[in-house]
């Protein structure tokens, strides 16, 4: 029974509750619409946050799945890299019984795939072992996993290539055709989803590299311990202590690697050992060279921080609106306590009310993020695949249920028992004011809104003028209007030195060379490698006689490329097409080199391979430095040498690189397809545009710079609603007051400016609060740039502009109310109440 009278009880508030908010439309709309925008937010913010944090969990057997990382020491350097040796996985598991299996993944690049007569160029392609699927999951749709890359030439596809490939048609054994290969379709997996750290188009059997070649020798694996080619993964028992491996990890140092360092006089003082990181940790903790692109902690953790924000915000409207709202309720209040209402009865009443609009603030949520989700790009901006699947994700169910009750309960206690309290004689006399205490509260929630607000706007002023700052710093070259063009011929590449002066007789054509590592595309490129370059062991001649060993930052070129770039020679000479010592034993070095090695001299020093009977090479020239990666990290000490240094030019495939004039790059695109038409006719031409390739190594940044802004206007929008239902019940408690000062001669503008004076201070207040505040925030941002703009300037202008653009909004939303009442006939308002 008395089950039975609390339920009774229970509906009864609810649907005083659904009266009330139909009585007061106004009211309802804005805290409705407030509390659905915080949490259509925080339902975003938590599939950002659960995809993040979830990388890579995907993967059935993800808590016993390792990446081995090398981390080479090399006097004075240490280096670590996400790649491996080949051979080493498979020599760990020889000496460590407790690896239970290991697969390999090598990115070939970009692959041609020729279908028939059609061809398709494919990114993200790996050679992988026949291992892969046993230790990583991948739904099949055709085919059988554990045998899918055990033959040479097998291909697995997943579900997008398969249909581009071969549209509507079962894609299962048939055949594929490459420049050098045949393949045989043996899997059909579904597309890798986007939040696993290593995601591809289609792999290929690891045997297809190594068919028809004798099986390596230990020694043979044991020499390629010294460079890295891969990446490597091993599967462990379930929670076991990889301590173990790394204690016994010396012996297998002794036993493979010492012997080698023995012979090579600058490996002498070099070690190397392993690290082994678990699946679920590459995304967030891999600070490592060459390795696929990963998240930042920081950026998810900081989204986290503004969607609480935003929440906060949508609870403090309520409580403002709930608690002004006293005056209006408190005959309400005195009639019910009459009648014999208890204080708990009133507080369970008020509670009500405020779970009703948050839950159904939670409905008006749910059609906003479905609507954001599946009818616009968000997942494009966001770079996720999030769904809104109530029935398969708990957290989405309860965590957005339960967010919203949460929300409602704390948004609505202090209204719940100011109200409650509030004594009979002053409710039935409606002369409710509010206390020196609630107002004081009132003003410290308004306060802390603007300050959320504007210290989020100044936040992404800096963060825009930081991009801004980026695109437009010198570079060290030109990168605009620039063309790259792959190599895919061998017969193309022995005539490139024709190709390239063709090309320079076109008037649209500025300058044409060629290089090799010059990627066209950055689907899923390593590292933040912007016009190619990779670390080599190098010998160099120090400020004495003495080579130093050391690992150098190495580029290789063609003919006139210091030109076609627009670089600059500070020192020296370029290389002379007329010394042919210059393309095989000289080298060009950066200011970054010459300061690094303490030059004072640097033209002549010696350059040399770390290999045994390497040749000499002398220093030609010295260039101004350049950004060869992106702003997040220094220039570094680089060294360009000449491709011809390796043989025929066939060896290497360069790109051809063409810098288009201003204006022109359209009708130079159509020539050089026309061209390649000519030149190259079994390949389809395809390029890449450097400049986007530059954009691309800062969208992590665009992106939080991007999701930064649109979270500001959600805040100062939700700020605005509080103040447009605040102001319009602070203006009526004022409405006689206002009358009087009419009749005794006050203008409008007096009368506006003595409303909006109280919210002017606290803006000001909440300003000066989130100024110093939104300075210190972007400061650590800062940190994972090596370049950065002037902090301490910028924030002022940036200041400025949020300062200035948070008083005018928060003077628009008081305005509308208090000029409604400043214009009234002062009759009206003298006749109040």
């Amino acid at each position: 029974m008395a089950e039975l009278v609390r339920t009774n009880l229970s509906m009864k508030n609810i649907t005083y509750a659904i009266r009330v908010l139909l009585r007061n439309k106004f009211y309802a709309f804005l805290n409705i619409f407030g509390l659905a925008i915080g949490l259509a937010v925080s339902i975003i913010i938590m599939l950002y946050v659960q995809s993040d944090y979830n990388f890579d969990k995907s993967h059935e057997q993800w808590d016993q799945l390792y990446r081995i990382e090398s981390k080479y020491f090399i006097p004075p350097k240490n280096d670590e890299f996400a790649l491996t040796p080949t051979t080493l996985a498979d020599l760990m598991q020889e000496e460590f019984p407790e690896i239970l299996s290991y697969t390999r993944f090598q990115n070939t690049g970009q692959i041609l795939f020729r279908i028939e007569d059609k061809n398709f160029y494919v990114d993200d392609v790996y050679l992988s072992d026949s291992s892969t699927f046993n230790m990583f999951t991948h739904k099949f749709l055709k085919g059988d996993p554990k045998t899918a890359l055990v033959e040479p030439n097998s291909l697995v596809l997943t579900k997008s290539t398969a249909e581009m490939l071969f549209g509507a048609q079962d894609a299962l054994g048939q055949i594929v055709k490459t420049d050098a290969n045949t393949f045989n379709v043996t899997g059909v997996i579904e597309d890798v989803p986007s939040n696993v750290h290593l995601r591809f188009n289609a792999l290929i059997s690891f045997t297809t590299a190594t068919s028809g070649q004798p099986a390596l020798t230990a020694q043979q694996k044991a020499n390629q311990l010294w460079n890295i080619a891969l990446y490597s993964y091993i599967k462990l028992p379930k929670n076991y202590d990889i301590n173990s491996i790394y204690q016994k990890f010396p012996a297998f140092y002794d036993k493979y690697m010492s012997p080698i360092t023995a012979q090579v006089p600058s490996l002498r003082e070099a070690s190397f050992s392993p690290r082994l990181v678990p699946l679920n940790e590459i995304h967030f903790n891999s600070q490592v060279q060459y390795d696929l692109p990963t998240g930042n902690k920081a950026y998810t953790n900081a989204f986290m921080a503004i969607g609480l924000f935003v929440l906060i915000l949508a609870s403090i409207n309520y409580m403002n609106l709930a608690t002004a709202r006293a005056t209006k309720r408190s005959k309400e209040v005195g009639i019910k306590k009459v009648l014999g209402s208890s204080k708990g009865k009133l507080v369970s009443q008020f509670l009500s009310e405020s779970i009703v609009i948050t839950l159904v603030s939670l409905l008006v949520a749910i059609l906003i993020v479905n609507l954001l989700i599946y009818g616009t790009d968000l997942n494009g901006l966001l770079n996720k695949e999030l769904t809104l699947d109530f029935m398969n994700n708990n957290l989405l169910l309860f965590g957005s249920l339960g967010t919203a009750i949460v929300l409602g309960i704390l948004s609505g206690l202090y209204p719940a028992f100011y109200l409650s309290t509030i004594s009979v004689l002053v409710a039935m006399k409606g002369s409710v004011k509010s206390g020196p205490r609630s107002l004081f509260l009132r003003k410290i929630l308004v306060g802390f809104q603007f300050f959320v607000s504007i210290g989020v706007v100044i936040s992404t002023l800096l963060m825009s003028n930081q991009i801004t700052f980026m695109r437009q710093k010198d570079i060290g070259f030109n990168k605009d209007n620039v063309i790259i063009i792959p190599t895919r011929d061998t017969l193309v590449s022995s005539r490139l030195k024709v190709i390239q002066n063709e090309l320079k007789q076109n008037p649209n054509i500025v300058d044409v060379t060629t290089a090799t590592g010059m990627n066209i595309t950055t689907s899923n490129a390593v590292g933040n490698r912007l016009i190619g370059g990779g670390r080599q062991l190098l010998l160099v001649q120090s400020t004495d006689t003495v080579m130093k060993t050391d690992t150098y930052n190495v580029m290789f070129t063609g003919e006139n490329y210091v030109n076609a770039m627009q670089m600059t020679i500070k020192e020296g000479r370029d290389f002379d097409e007329n010394i042919p010592t210059d393309l095989t034993n000289g080298a060009l070095v950066n200011e970054a080199m010459v300061e690094y090695m303490g030059w004072k001299n640097p033209i002549g020093k010696k350059i040399q391979n770390a290999g045994p009977n390497s040749p000499v090479l002398r220093v030609l020239g010295v260039i101004k430095d350049f950004h060869a990666f992106s702003l997040h990290v220094k220039v570094e000490p680089t060294v360009i040498f000449r491709y011809e240094r390796f043989g025929t030019i066939t060896q290497t495939r360069p790109s051809v690189v063409v810098h288009a004039k201003a204006g022109k790059l359209q009708q130079t695109l159509d020539y050089l397809e026309n061209k390649y038409a000519e030149v190259d006719p079994s390949h389809p031409f395809e390029f890449g545009l450097l400049d986007n390739q530059a954009e691309m190594l800062y969208r992590a940044d665009k992106k939080q710079s991007t999701l930064t802004a649109v979270l500001s206007y959600i805040c100062i929008l939700i700020s605005c609603l509080g103040l447009l239902g605040l102001s319009s019940y602070t203006t009526a408690t004022r409405i006689k007051e206002i009358g009087v000062r009419k009749v005794l001669g006050a203008t409008v503008a007096q009368l506006v400016f003595m409303v909006f004076k109280d919210i002017m201070i606290l803006v000001l207040v909440g300003f000066a609060v989130a100024a110093p505040v939104a300075y210190l925030l972007i400061e650590d941002w800062l940190q994972v740039f090596q370049y950065t703009m002037n902090l301490p300037t910028v924030i002022i202008g940036a200041a400025g502009v949020a300062g200035a653009l948070a008083l005018v909004i928060a003077f628009l939303t008081v305005s509308y109310h208090s000029l409604k009442a400043a214009n009234q006939n002062p009759v009206k308002a003298l006749r109040y109440e």
